[in-house]
C-alpha cells in the first residue's frame, strides 16, 4: 500500500499529466496508484516539482516506472 493518499484532492495536485516521460495512457498519479504497464521513456521527470511529493517527503523519481511510494 502506498504512503500517498489516493484521494481526489491529492490526485488533483498531481503533475504526472504534464510530465514529458508520462506513458501514453489515461492513468496517472503513479506515486499513489503504482507503476505503468507501458514502457517509460526517460525524457525528464516532474516528480521533484510535484506538491504531493514535497508534502509527503518523497525522494524517488519516475514513479511511473518504479511504482507507488511505500
Amino acid at each position: 500500500m502506498s504512503i500517498v493518499s489516493d484521494t481526489p484532492e491529492e490526485a488533483a495536485r498531481c503533475v504526472c499529466g504534464s510530465c514529458p516521460s508520462k506513458p501514453d495512457e489515461l492513468r496517472s498519479f503513479y506515486c499513489a496508484r503504482g507503476k505503468s504497464s507501458s514502457t517509460v521513456l526517460h525524457r525528464g521527470c516532474l516528480c521533484g516539482e510535484c506538491d504531493v511529493q514535497i508534502d509527503y517527503d518523497l525522494m524517488t523519481e519516475y514513479y511511473c516506472e518504479v511504482g507507488a511510494a511505500v
